[in-house]
């Protein structure tokens, strides 16, 4: 397997010959990345040149077995339900970059028209088959995820790889400073300038639980990969998913148009 070349401007050796002519499902995969040096990427050549915290999934993005990208998710910074789910029931696609040197090889189809490869939608619909069976094997004393979000940023994108990957639009959110400088229980916020562009927020509903089966494989697969948690800490977890949970059902029971107090 050939690898990314630290040294080199682009992520590894892209095999340009034969594979043209086989389909891009075939010659993509996804491999379950060290967290720290997916962040080292995101951090040198993501637009947002920032990573993420909390509880995180990093991918890389193959292509004929080469690294050519990666995906990040996480769960998204909501304390209150969302579209319907849970903070703790959702996960969030919060980074992807490709290299452009990938992303910008052209292919002829069986029509004879030739088009970049669709890359990112296809690694997106990989990894939305695969990321709630790593998730639970990583996390298993976490809820169920039951959908994906991810918010496209207007000023450097449209969205349309999300549209691709069968998302749905739902709304609009960001345009300001969110959060005060100083916290009252300690530290400071970040006051990210990006937050001040408008961002189009995609969600993708699960249509099913993951099955008792594909749990059990995820448990066993992640068994001596997982993160180790003391008790404590993971007392600690669950009692904020059961808050988090709690606060998810008040909300959903609320009458149309009341507000907390």
């Amino acid at each position: 397997m050939r690898y990314w070349r630290r040294s080199s401007r682009t992520m590894g050796f892209i095999n340009k010959s034969d594979s043209a002519s086989t389909k891009l499902r075939d010659r993509l995969s996804l491999q379950v990345a060290n967290l720290k040096e997916a962040t080292t990427l995101i951090v040198e050549r993501h637009y947002l040149h920032r990573g993420r915290t909390m509880a995180q999934m990093p991918y890389w993005i193959m292509l004929d077995e080469v690294r050519v990208g990666v995906l990040l998710f996480a769960l998204p910074r909501l304390s209150v339900s969302y579209q319907g789910h849970g903070p703790m029931n959702l996960i969030e696609l919060a980074r992807m970059w490709i290299d452009p040197e990938a992303q910008g090889q052209r292919v002829t189809d069986s029509t004879g028209r030739e088009h970049s490869l669709a890359i990112a939608t296809c690694a997106i619909g990989m990894a939305l088959r695969q990321i709630r069976q790593d998730w639970h094997g990583k996390y298993p004393h976490l809820p169920d995820i039951e959908a994906c979000v991810s918010w496209a940023d207007d000023v450097h994108h449209e969205g349309t790889v999300y549209r691709a990957a069968n998302f749905t639009e739902v709304g609009k959110s960001g345009g300001s400073l969110h959060g005060n400088t100083h916290r009252p229980n300690g530290g400071r916020d970040q006051l990210n300038q990006d937050y001040r562009h408008v961002k189009t927020a995609f969600i993708h509903r699960f249509p099913r639980a993951l099955s008792a089966s594909k749990r059990a494989v995820a448990r066993a697969a992640w068994a001596d990969t997982r993160p180790r948690l003391s008790k404590s800490q993971r007392l600690k977890l669950e009692a904020a998913g059961q808050q988090l949970a709690l606060l998810g059902l008040e909300q959903h029971s609320r009458p149309s148009g009341s507000r907390a107090q």
